[in-house]
């Protein structure tokens, strides 16, 4: 009865512990906005961070001040649906892609994409997922994404 007193209690632990944050970070309620100012939008990647050499190099850069391209990237990053509770996502690895929005009021928000697997998104809330939009909306600005699948 203890062990299984003990696995039950681990199993809660780890679920509140994994469990999705659906608190929105006072950055992404802005970049979110209809009234979102842009100011520039820095784009990281692609980065391999499960590779041992990767964390020592200096990941490519690239940026824009095009207020109207900084606005559709970040509306097709908003956009993106959250994942189903069963959503099920291949194993494979690649490229991530680090998106620093700043805004006119020196305000920046962070926001991470998985070009592979689910290609989750991070830092707008709840994980969203399926970033096909937004790779769109990326290589419509001229920015890096991962080629399309």
């Amino acid at each position: 009865m203890r062990e299984l007193s003990a696995v039950v209690l681990l199993v809660v632990l780890g679920t509140v512990a994994c469990g999705r944050n659906q608190q929105v970070p006072r950055t992404a309620e802005a970049l979110c906005s209809p009234s979102y100012e842009p100011q520039e939008l820095v784009v990281r990647g692609p980065l391999y961070v499960a590779l041992p050499s990767a964390s020592e190099r200096t990941p490519p850069e690239a940026r824009t001040a095009d207020a109207a391209a900084i606005r559709n990237v970040a509306a097709a990053a908003c956009g993106l649906p959250e994942p189903p509770s069963n959503v099920a996502c291949t194993a494979e690895m690649g490229p991530g892609f680090e998106l620093e929005f700043r805004d006119a009021r020196g305000r920046t928000t962070t926001v991470t994409a998985a070009g592979y697997g689910c290609q989750f998104v991070e830092g707008l809330g709840p994980r969203r997922f399926d970033a096909r939009p937004l790779w769109a909306a990326l290589a419509a600005a001229g920015l890096p994404a991962p080629p399309s699948r």
